[in-house]
């Protein structure tokens, strides 16, 4: 196999890096034959790297390919249909199998984008029902992977812990502590957190990779209140922030604010942590499972009382999030190897 990517990176902070980095890493350990090639991103990991154009019209590139017995997989970092069904048309000339293509956020539909994916007979990995229907709708091959989360690394801890976390963390030990984690935007409705009552303290940890994309007026609105942590640094080990939490709050409601599986949600739930969140993506799967909170809607009267029922019930969601080890989807991408790639 022969994967293809331009995500590759040591900080995997950001929903769709993550994505792709934890697939692949764990590819290659699980998969003999691998080999990965990187273009735009270089990586100490890659086996190779490509200087290619926005199009991939490459002589190498082709040569290679044209090499290659074994199947690839084109995992690139989210842009527009247009770009990438461009080139995943182009690439599908090139391999002497067939393609499959991760998409990790769906793109806004371009109709000429559509045909070239047809066109390229390619088979796109998609992480939720939403995006399955549409690739299914417009006559794509689509695979389904259910993923998202390290449970070994994601795991409950006791109370005794989680105090010792607040403590070594400088968050208040008598307060009901609601996390999220992800970009600092208003697309992701992160301004609910001005508004949280004094018995509430909320915890913003944002992406690192994403910086210089956040909303300046509301980091310093953010910063402002009293009841509000906001780290936006790179955390080596963000499970910590999810232990000493009390409740998770995801409020995206837009498409595109986040990718289609937000792993921040499922991490929060593998920890243990009860979750409030929209029927956002694949979270729609989990909205009936123990453990969440359903958001009907960001009003005040309605969300604060959500929260604090969340935080005081204390259901843990971690076995609705176990079918959705990493693990899970390498051994779905293996045994769809005859499947999906001849």
């Amino acid at each position: 196999m022969i994967i293809l990517t331009n995500c590759m990176t040591p900080k995997a902070d950001e929903g769709a890096l993550k994505v792709a980095c934890s697939l692949i890493r764990r590819l290659k350990r699980e998969v003999p034959d691998v080999k990965l090639w990187t273009y735009e991103r270089p990586s100490d990991e890659s086996d190779c790297h490509l200087k290619l154009n926005k199009l991939f019209l490459s002589c190498k590139l082709w040569r290679l390919l044209r090499k290659q017995k074994g199947q690839v997989l084109y995992a690139p970092f989210p842009t527009g249909m247009l770009p990438m069904a461009l080139r995943v048309y182009v690439l599908s000339k090139m391999c002497r199998k067939r393609l499959t293509v991760l998409v990790s956020m769906q793109a806004s539909p371009s109709s000429l984008g559509e045909w070239l994916l047809r066109r390229s007979k390619a088979c796109v990995a998609v992480l939720s029902p939403r995006v399955q229907a549409y690739y299914e709708r417009i006559g794509v091959p689509v695979l389904h992977l259910h993923t998202g989360v390290d449970t070994k690394r994601f795991q409950p801890v006791t109370a005794e812990e989680k105090q010792a976390l607040r403590q070594k963390y400088g968050v208040p030990a008598d307060r009901t502590v609601v996390l999220h984690v992800g970009h600092l935007k208003q697309g992701r409705n992160v301004g609910v957190f001005l508004n949280l009552p004094e018995e509430f303290h909320g915890v913003l940890v944002t992406s690192s990779f994403t910086a210089q994309e956040q909303d300046a007026k509301l980091r310093k609105a953010l910063l402002k209140r009293q009841n509000v942590t906001l780290i936006d640094t790179y955390q080596e080990h963000i499970e910590k922030w999810y232990q000493l939490a009390d409740v998770y709050l995801f409020p995206v409601t837009e498409a595109g604010n986040c990718i289609d599986t937000p792993l921040s949600a499922l991490e929060a739930a593998a920890c243990g942590v009860p979750v409030a969140a929209t029927a956002y993506g694949e979270l729609q799967c989990l909205m009936e499972q123990k453990g969440f909170y359903k958001i009907e809607n960001l009003e005040e009267q309605t969300l604060h009382p959500l929260l604090a029922k969340a935080a005081r019930e204390q259901v843990s969601p971690r076995q609705a999030v176990v079918p959705y080890d990493w693990d899970n989807a390498v051994r779905l991408l293996q045994e769809s190897r005859k499947e999906v790639f001849v």
